[in-house]
């Protein structure tokens, strides 16, 4: 019973983290690479988006699994069609982002907006691969680590979820 609370305890703290990233690791960008234009403003802004976006989808899901762990199947399917209608409009802003970046280090160089708006920009696309479609997390268990060190990837659950939902809901 210990290993099961332990493990509902990690899901939750999952989406606790999550959540709170949707607003520190913004706060954080914009305090290191304040702005000191419009141009970089609204660079910035874009690379936030996607982010902030990515981890919400991500508190919702982690929340709902410790939900799902505890017997209410329902926040799963919410969580899961948060992310479903979410997808497109992530990867659009975050393509948007990506192109906002570029554009900037062309035009404006490295400065500490755009390398903020970069950090985010890569950290919204990692968040996207890891939620929907590889785990890219592999440092909370041995297993996963494991399987870091051996170069194979598995398709991450969040992906599963989703794949799963997608198929009951067409």
């Amino acid at each position: 019973m210990a290993g099961r609370r332990k493990r509902l305890r990690n899901f939750r703290n999952y989406a606790l983290l999550e959540a709170m990233n949707v607003v520190l690791v913004p706060a954080i960008a914009l305090y290191l690479g304040r702005p000191s234009s419009a141009a970089e403003a609204v660079v910035l802004v874009l690379a936030i988006l996607p982010t902030s976006g990515l981890l919400l989808v991500g508190a919702a899901y982690w929340d709902a699994v410790d939900r799902r762990l505890k017997g209410d199947r329902r926040p799963l399917r919410r969580a899961c069609g948060l992310a479903d209608r979410a997808e497109r409009p992530l990867l659009g802003l975050l393509a948007a982002a990506a192109i906002a970046v570029l554009a900037a280090l062309a035009i404006m160089g490295w400065t500490a907006a755009v390398v903020a708006a970069l950090v985010l920009t890569l950290l919204a696309a990692l968040e996207y691969v890891n939620y929907y479609k590889v785990q890219l997390q592999h440092f909370d268990n041995l297993a996963d680590l494991r399987r870091l060190v051996s170069g194979r990837f598995r398709r991450s659950h969040f992906a599963r979820d989703l794949a799963a939902y997608r198929r009951t809901a067409a």
